[in-house]
């Protein structure tokens, strides 16, 4: 965009790239420029660094795309590496999770034969898989399905799951579901409407299939319960105490491996539901009753409850927030390449509805409800001060910060510059300055600029003259979405810079610790 940036070396790019992509286009950069940008740089990279990253991004940050590109690339460098049969096993929270690390090796890096490295902890962990697993992961359909993995990496079945295996191969996984207790939601619902002769009937089968499903905690996985919550409501009325008991159970959330925004996602999801007889329809048929289906008035209770339990969700989710001590300034980029504009998407992934400003709203009003005296600025075009609210719960907040943030205008980030300038010109001290951006600004000119004010420069200069006035105040960028491996931040003038969409991204901070440091250190300490 015109302004000087300043280069990650290889191991800051390679983190700062993994911990902020699925993998796919973002408003900078196609998919394949993304991968490109990973490869090279975990290339210049030891392969223990990068090993240990693929195991922070895919156990910790729970990022499952860009781990599965390092664990493929890692492929041929392991040879001999007494720790690689190790890592491979490591590297699998999921069994499906072999099926993308293969599919990367064979496909986009066009090798045939699978390392031994790779085969021995695909093959560990084959073997450790029960009945459950193997049912709910037989990925049929897939490129690389349970079966091809069996076929290509010869498991040797235990006593536990030799039936189940047996099951797999022999009868194409028919007859798996009696071999447990646990149900399996997206299996049951589409079973429930096979066969039915009239719509209440498949109301009711989808109902008992949600009930009998929520019973079980195993069956019902905190990220199935989110994706569910609409089916739940709609179906099973009755189940929604379960759901919310669930949903507020500080162990189960804390112990889900989701990234903070899911929750999001969910909570917009519901507080969209509208009734099927329209907002206000009364009008009740003896059928709708006789199958659950919730009056207008009732649903308007539901989604309270719902919506109330998915705030108290994120508050357990990110116990991990810090208070930092005086005062914290937090900023917010509200620009087109965060929010998306004519000039392209902002959405994180192909299948989502979030764009990076609203993990950035977000992660901004988690901090602001731990702080006793803050100050929220969002900036585009121009700096738009944000009147924090704190009887307000964070889902509604993040919901208020996007709204009021529209009139920032998406053309530029001039807005940072006036924050910056104004700090100094006006004498305004302050403790903590946390930005929430992609670590894109454009050049201050008048081509970019569209207020009064069109002073030539650029923001390294003018975070220079701020550096110099308040040598002290603790700073710290969070990168949400990384291109071309560079900041705008120069790391030299005692900046914290974290990129991540996870609530990882606290602890770095509350670390305050200069550059990628703090979190490159916790990455190191993984033992394989």
């Amino acid at each position: 965009m015109g302004s000087p940036a300043f280069k990650l070396d290889p191991r800051e790019e390679l983190v700062s790239s993994v911990l902020t992509t699925f993998v796919q286009k973002s408003y900078y950069e196609s998919e394949n420029a993304i991968v490109n940008r990973i490869k090279k740089a975990s290339a210049e990279v030891d392969p223990l660094f990068v090993a240990k990253l693929a195991l922070y991004a895919r156990r910790e940050a729970n990022m499952r795309s860009s781990s599965h590109l390092l664990a493929g690339e890692l492929a041929g460098r392991t040879s001999g590496l007494e720790w690689a049969g190790r890592f491979y096993t490591k590297v699998l929270v999921r069994p499906d999770d072999m099926a993308e690390i293969l599919s990367y090796y064979k496909n986009v890096m066009k090798q045939k034969a699978i390392p031994n490295a790779m085969r021995r902890g695909f093959k560990a962990k084959l073997e450790s898989m029960d009945a459950y697993l193997i049912d709910k992961y037989k990925m049929a359909g897939r490129d690389i399905s349970l079966t091809d993995l069996v076929n290509l990496i010869r498991p040797v079945p235990t006593q536990a799951n030799t039936e189940a295996y047996r099951l797999l191969m022999k009868e194409g996984g028919k007859g798996l579901d009696k071999l447990y207790g646990s149900k399996i939601l997206e299996k049951e619902m589409s079973k429930a409407g096979k066969g039915k002769s009239s719509e209440k009937a498949v109301k009711e089968a989808k109902k008992e299939a949600i009930e009998d499903t929520l019973a079980n905690v195993k069956g019902m996985p905190i990220f199935n319960l989110l994706r569910n919550l609409r089916n739940i409501v709609m179906y099973a009325p009755d189940s929604v105490d379960e759901a919310i008991r669930q949903l507020t159970n500080m162990q189960t959330i804390r112990k889900s491996r989701l990234l903070p925004f899911r929750f999001l996602s969910a909570y917009n999801e519901i507080n969209i539901m509208t009734h099927s007889g329209g907002p206000e329809s009364t009008i009740m048929f003896e059928s709708d009753v006789e199958s659950g289906k919730v009056s207008a008035a009732e649903l308007r209770v539901i989604k309270v409850r719902v919506l109330n339990a998915l705030e108290k969700a994120i508050e357990l989710a990110c116990y991990n927030i810090p208070e930092l001590e005086g005062r914290t300034a937090i900023l917010i980029d509200h620009s087109g390449s965060m929010r998306g504009d004519r000039g392209g998407s902002s959405l994180v992934s192909t299948f989502s509805k979030v764009t990076s400003t609203a993990i950035a709203n977000l992660f901004a009003a988690m901090l602001l409800t731990k702080q006793p005296d803050v100050y929220v600025g969002m900036f585009g075009d121009r700096l738009l001060n944000y009147k924090v609210k704190r009887g307000m719960g964070i889902m509604q907040m993040v919901n208020d910060i996007h709204d009021q943030g529209d009139a920032c205008g998406k053309g530029t980030e001039h807005g940072i510059f006036t924050f910056f300038r104004e700090l100094v010109e006006q004498d305004i001290p302050v403790d903590n300055i946390i930005v929430f951006s992609d670590m894109v600004i454009g050049e201050h000119t008048p081509f970019y600029g569209t207020t009064r004010d069109t002073t030539r420069g650029n923001f390294p200069e003018t975070f220079k003259r701020f550096r110099k006035k308040y040598p002290h105040t603790k700073v710290a960028s969070v990168d949400i979405r990384q291109t071309d491996g560079t900041t705008v931040f120069n790391k030299n003038l005692q900046v914290t810079q974290v990129a991540g969409w996870s609530d990882k991204i606290f602890d770095v901070i509350s670390a305050g610790t200069a550059g990628y440091k703090a979190l490159i250190e916790e990455i190191e300490k993984i033992v394989i």
